[in-house]
């Protein structure tokens, strides 16, 4: 639908007055101008209201993949942790690792040179 071109203005006018005539012929208009902005009015309140609907759904989105990567995070420290149902008894806890000492010097080797 294309806006209104001079010409039909010009005739929507003249019809209007031939109508209303000319003392009813503001009220009218002025009546009109209200009804167009409320609608307006209620277009753009009703506009906002899905935008911010849609944001809400989204925002649901987003709190279920961050739940998701909280439990993701929580059975990742459960199986690095060495202590609990997935340690192996094969693998060495900290107590029972070994130690270098400090002292022993390392391995030399004369043919390396």
């Amino acid at each position: 639908m294309s806006a209104p071109g001079f010409g039909e203005i010009i005739t929507l006018a003249v019809l209007a007055l031939l109508i209303f005539g000319p003392d009813r012929l503001p009220g009218v208009a002025r009546q009109v101008g209200k009804t167009i902005g409320q609608f307006r009015r209620d277009a753009a309140g009703t506009l906002d209201e899905l935008k911010r609907s849609a944001d809400f759904e989204e925002l649901r989105d987003l709190k279920g993949v961050a739940d998701e990567f909280k439990g993701m995070q929580t059975d990742l420290k459960r199986s690095v942790s060495l202590t609990g149902p997935v340690a192996s008894s094969a693998r060495p806890t900290a107590a029972a690792r070994p130690t270098v000492a400090a002292d022993i010097a390392p391995p030399f080797d004369p043919d390396a040179t």
